[in-house]
């Protein structure tokens, strides 16, 4: 193979592990909670705050009903136990009774509102934390989906960087360096495949004599365009890189 034709398998090699190593990232960022989680789990949050709310009202509202309800009937005790005699006394207690009648009403009125409110917190509530579990379920499966991923990339990373070192311990010290220098000012591609006459690098037509070039010389051939190393795969035997990452050994 030739020397061009080594630096275009590490290449290869290469942009596999950069592309697998992109993809965890990713896959890392994405293992925060969803939006569709976060939005559930805030709506849940809203829902049991507004419950505790309502029960707290209808806590307070039954509270005053029956303190309301024990002072009527200290009153009636009073009207109609036969110990008051003093009329003026009696109408006084009369008219007590008749107010806190009212006022009973009025209060008991407010305790039901505050028992359908509840009710239909409640709902909200259940209906809220339905919504959270299946949420949740779903995250859940999609987590999983996504550690199965990072597992097969890491298992893929570790079989491509075998084949690194192997690659890279038959490689001139000269010819890795300039490949790593490319590397480094080229965004990652320092070899750049030719097909249809055509740069991969950066997709400018290659002049027809620096393509001859770039198939006979012992050399290195640099695209005129981008500078990267020429490599014209359709046209020699070695094509296309094959990864095999089942097969270490390969």
């Amino acid at each position: 193979m030739s020397r061009a034709g080594q630096l275009y398998e590490l290449q290869q090699i290469d942009s596999g592990l950069d592309s697998r190593v992109a993809r965890m990232r990713q896959i890392d960022e994405h293992m925060a909670d969803s939006p569709a989680l976060v939005s559930a789990r805030t709506a849940y949050e809203a829902a049991q705050a507004h419950l505790t709310g309502e029960q707290a009202r209808l806590k307070q509202a039954s509270h005053e009903a029956e303190d309301m309800s024990t002072r009527l009937r200290a009153q009636e005790k009073l009207l109609y136990g036969g110990s008051i005699k003093n009329p003026k006394e009696l109408g006084q207690v009369q008219e007590e009774v008749s107010h806190l009648k009212s006022r009973l009403k009025d209060q008991e009125e407010h305790a039901l509102d505050a028992m359908l409110a509840v009710e239909e917190a409640e709902a909200q509530a259940h209906e809220s934390q339905k919504a959270l579990d299946d949420a949740t379920k779903e995250w859940e499966q999609y987590k999983a989906g996504l550690a199965a991923e990072k597992d097969t990339l890491l298992s893929q990373a570790r079989v491509l960087q075998v084949k690194r070192q192997r690659d890279v311990a038959e490689l001139p010290w000269a010819d890795l360096q300039t490949y790593e220098r490319l590397r480094r000012s080229k965004g990652g591609v320092a070899v750049a495949a030719v097909k249809g006459g055509l740069c991969g690098g950066c997709h400018v037509g290659v002049p027809a004599h620096i393509l001859r070039q770039a198939r006979t010389a012992s050399d290195f051939t640099l695209c005129p365009s981008c500078g990267r190393i020429l490599y014209p795969v359709g046209e020699v035997k070695f094509a296309e890189f094959d990864h095999d990452l089942d097969n270490i050994n390969r």
